[in-house]
């Protein structure tokens, strides 16, 4: 198990460097090296690394996302970018899209980059499989990793150490098990994406009973389902990833471990700075464990808390798509994007051994994050600036994409100011 502190973390050593691939200066270039389909879903900060890191290796990708100012959609390395039905509100609208015979799309890979794609194209699996290539499974896989009722008791059940959580139904339940909670404790979603929809948060903080009843009552109103979890003690370093992909045959073909520094916001939040450390054994064997029960192929990144108290590693949430650190992945070596491409679309499956370690920031996140720490009172410059002494990629860089970075950064500050002006910043 490695410790907290760099110096033991960093200190690994792998048996082969992977150099990462650099995207092609000559944006006419890379358009000309291949004319393959590929259709993106979502334009998140996912499916900005999806397009980076395909596009590193020539190959064109065609944007497909509901609003046309999302964080991916004004690239220069997307070719085309189509705006559609959201597929929470009208998954019909997004199918009837996809399946139009206007559209020169057969045979194209779909890559979802937010849970609600991966359910659209689950739960809609039987008919687009006929046109599409994908690793989305049935509904019957998918909901047991994406609806965390189900996760974390069969991870519990094969020995995975999840936190201690509970499944309310009712006030009647809450009333009936009042003397077992703990407190502080969270509301934590089932299904994370139509939670942040309604909340704009990942999980709702409770510190008391009567707090507790009045946060679930209103989660019920919005016809949420949610579970009562713990809070392991600790800050955002204490939580590691391991990253996969699994092919068709069973086989890893590869795999990535990171760890987060910060996140926005903090505490319960995305990774606002996060590293790739050497492979931690523990969280590996534990993710593939719960993978493998699952029968689950493709890309997927599970994400566990280290808790001080027992020392182990414990289950937070497996996420089975891009995520918004797909750009770090390809940049240590990992290019994900790439390898589901080459399995998929060209039937080649070549394990990758080894990747780089460097740190990943998304810088736009890290401005709110000071700002957050000088209006806490708990800002330390030395500790905020240790991640930028570091070899290091940045979630918008300006020098390979400058147009993108200062609409990012409009848009940003846009809604920046605008959260500043409600909550009196």
């Amino acid at each position: 198990m490695y410790s907290q502190s760099d110096k033991e973390i960093c200190s690994g050593k792998c048996n082969q460097v992977m150099i990462p691939v650099e995207l092609n200066k000559n944006n006419d270039e890379w358009k000309m090296v291949k004319n393959n389909k590929v259709i993106i879903l979502g334009g998140y900060y996912g499916a900005l690394g999806v397009v980076k890191g395909l596009a590193a290796e020539g190959i064109q990708a065609v944007l497909l996302a509901p609003d046309p100012h999302d964080h991916a959609c004004h690239s220069k390395y997307i070719s085309k970018r189509v705006t559609i039905p959201n597929p929470m509100n009208n998954s019909d609208g997004l199918l009837d899209l996809l399946m139009d015979k206007k559209n020169d799309w057969e045979g194209a890979l779909l890559i979802p980059t937010l849970d609600e794609y991966v359910i659209f194209l689950s739960q809609n699996r039987t008919e687009l499989i006929k046109k599409f290539k994908f690793t989305v499974q049935d509904w019957e896989i998918t909901k047991k990793i994406i609806n965390k009722d189900l996760l974390y008791p069969l991870a519990h059940k094969i020995g995975v150490p999840t936190i201690r959580f509970f499944l309310p139904d009712s006030i009647e339940f809450l009333k009936a098990r009042k003397s077992e909670f703990f407190y502080p404790c969270i509301l934590k979603p089932y299904e994370s994406h139509k939670f942040v929809e309604v909340y704009r948060k990942k999980v709702l903080l409770i510190n008391d009973f009567q707090e507790l009843v009045e946060k679930f009552i209103d989660v019920q109103e919005h016809k949420l389902k949610v579970m009562i979890s713990e809070i392991i003690p600790g800050d955002d370093s204490s939580i590691y990833t391991y990253r996969s992909y699994i092919d068709s045959q069973g086989d890893i073909l590869a795999e990535i471990c990171t760890q987060k520094l910060r996140q926005f916001p903090t505490g319960f939040g995305q990774g606002s700075v996060v590293r790739t450390i050497p492979l931690i054994s523990e969280i590996r064997d534990q993710a593939l464990k719960l993978l493998r029960k699952l029968s689950y192929i493709g890309e997927s990144s599970t994400e566990f808390r280290l808790d001080y108290r027992d020392n182990l590693y414990k289950l937070m949430e497996i996420n089975t798509r891009p995520v918004v650190t797909e750009w770090l992945f390809v940049k240590a070596g990992a290019n994900f994007p790439y390898i589901t491409y080459m399995d998929l679309v060209e039937n080649i499956q070549s394990p990758l051994p080894a990747y780089r370690q460097i740190v990943w920031i998304n810088n736009h996140w890290e401005i709110a994050n000071f700002f957050a720490a000088l209006k806490a009172g708990n800002f330390n410059l030395r500790n905020f600036l240790a991640p930028y002494g570091k070899e290091r990629v940045y979630a918008i860089p300006f020098s390979d994409d400058p147009l993108h970075y200062l609409i990012e950064f409009y848009f940003n500050t846009k809604r920046f100011l605008k959260k500043a002006v409600k909550s009196g910043l």
